[in-house]
């Protein structure tokens, strides 16, 4: 009879002590898995920047040839001034301060209204062409057409091996294949 006494009590602490056991199991397992995605973003991250190093290494183990092309083929430059500007004139005329303009008075209806002066419209400098660069469009396409010819007949894409000595590159493929090994 006591013991139907304490029935209740007993479901009481049975609660007490399952509940919070439940919530720190569940918590846990929230935390192991927020620490695995954490985990799994850093992998992420990682192969990203492992995949812009090696296009960065590629790209200047190619340096040499890109710059032959450019020498050879492509003929590309920084821009000249004369390329926007005609003369040292229309600089000069771009930093120019800008005119104030003031706001005109309110003229009463009857009040006599006197002509505004006169504007003098000047014709902008005509842009300068240097005798040197008298070559038709159509010579300087035939020109390229040309190169493009000899650029063909070479071997294009020759990439320059001797970047790295053998054993560093030994190392490298071993480091791969054991990095490939533990990714399985």
């Amino acid at each position: 009879m006591v013991v139907q006494g304490f029935k209740g009590l007993g479901w009481f602490l049975c609660g007490v002590i399952v509940a919070p056991t439940c919530y720190m199991v569940n918590s846990h397992g929230a935390a192991e898995r927020a620490k695995l995605d954490a985990m799994k973003a850093a992998i992420v991250q990682a192969h990203k920047d492992i995949r812009g190093l090696e296009t960065e290494f590629d790209t200047r183990a190619n340096l040499a040839q890109l710059q032959r092309w450019n020498g050879e083929v492509l003929a590309m430059a920084a821009p000249a001034p004369q390329q926007y500007l005609a003369s040292e004139d229309a600089l000069a005329q771009l930093d120019r301060p800008a005119e104030v303009q003031m706001a005109s008075l309110v003229v009463p209806a009857g009040a006599r209204v006197e002509p505004a002066p006169a504007v003098v419209v000047t014709a902008a400098a005509a842009p300068v062409h240097s005798p040197g660069n008298s070559k038709s469009a159509a010579q300087q396409d035939n020109e390229l057409r040309n190169l493009m010819k000899k650029a063909d007949k070479r071997a294009v894409a020759m990439v320059d091996n001797n970047i790295l000595s053998a054993s560093t590159m030994n190392d490298l493929t071993q480091l791969a294949a054991r990095e490939k090994k533990s990714l399985r």
